[in-house]
């Protein structure tokens, strides 16, 4: 079985402020480390439960997208990063020839308090995400792009937010909380060195349940997709004139961008380009 691994850092063990995971923070290289050996845990999980190949894609948007430490990779695995992929975003090595996907280091929506550093794509461009009139994050983005592909959610580790919140969808998946979440940039952690086990166990838990057929693909939300974007900051003159140009977008209100998606894995990618769509002249996704 092939398996599909997402890492984020803002739900990696052990971290719990912005700096932690900006290329300007203090420990922003040691914090790549631990980010690499959760990533690595997954990975010796799923290959202990019998996985024949293990995808590891970076989900990180700070330093295009290329924050694992590749000296320190799993050597069995095979890792997608940096900028301008194909897909959607920054989930171009999944397909229908995935078994299962386990997100690691990842984190509650947009809006969530307490969850630690919760966000939804672009925390400074955006304040909310909402589909079909409610909120949503990456976590539901993912869930939604496998379950087009006919893949199953099987595990996320970070905080208890964001194993709520996969939980509320996706019940059979495997929730690793490595943190509690006591506010957006505080929480009550386990130490990374014991953190790692559990994430090995959840994963490897995963992949079995997956190859026994025990886990589903989310399809209760299907495209078209009908996406609302509020923006922290009033819409600028640089990217009304660039949504002016596509279809696929509406200004709703100074603060607010409408997106049409026939799929999520046009929806990712839409939602994605208003975080730099502010550049002039820039009416690429």
């Amino acid at each position: 079985m092939k398996v599909f691994i997402s890492v984020d850092m803002e739900g990696i063990s052990g971290l719990v402020r912005w700096a932690d995971v900006s290329s300007q923070g203090i420990d922003f290289e040691r914090n790549r480390s631990l980010m690499t050996a959760d990533a690595n845990a997954a990975v010796e999980g799923a290959f202990a439960a019998g996985a024949t190949e293990v995808i590891v894609e970076e989900n990180h948007g700070v330093e295009d997208l290329c924050v694992l430490l590749m000296d320190e990779v799993h050597p069995r695995c095979s890792v997608i990063r940096g900028a301008g992929r194909h897909g959607s975003t920054t989930a171009a090595g999944l397909d229908e020839s995935v078994g299962v996907v386990l997100l690691v280091g990842h984190h509650g929506r947009a809006g969530s308090y307490p969850g630690i550093m919760a966000h939804t794509i672009s925390y400074g461009m955006f304040k909310l995400v909402r589909l079909g009139g409610n909120p949503i994050g990456e976590a539901d983005f993912f869930a939604i792009r496998a379950g087009e592909l006919g893949v199953p959610i099987g595990m996320v580790s970070g905080d208890q937010i964001a194993a709520e919140q996969v939980s509320a969808i996706c019940p059979w998946a495997e929730t690793v909380i490595v943190k509690e979440a006591l506010g957006n940039q505080s929480g009550h952690c386990i130490p990374p060195t014991r953190a790692r086990p559990m994430i090995q166990a959840g994963a490897e838990c995963a992949v079995k349940r997956a190859m026994a057929g025990e886990l589903e693909p989310f399809t209760a939300i299907s495209g078209p997709y009908n996406f609302e974007v509020e923006l922290r900051n009033p819409v600028s003159d640089n990217m009304r004139e660039n949504l002016n140009s596509l279809d696929e977008f509406e200004i709703l209100d100074d603060k607010v961008i409408g997106i049409t998606a026939p799929n999520m894995n046009l929806g990712f990618r839409r939602v994605a380009y208003l975080g730099y769509a502010d550049r002039a002249g820039v009416t690429k996704y």
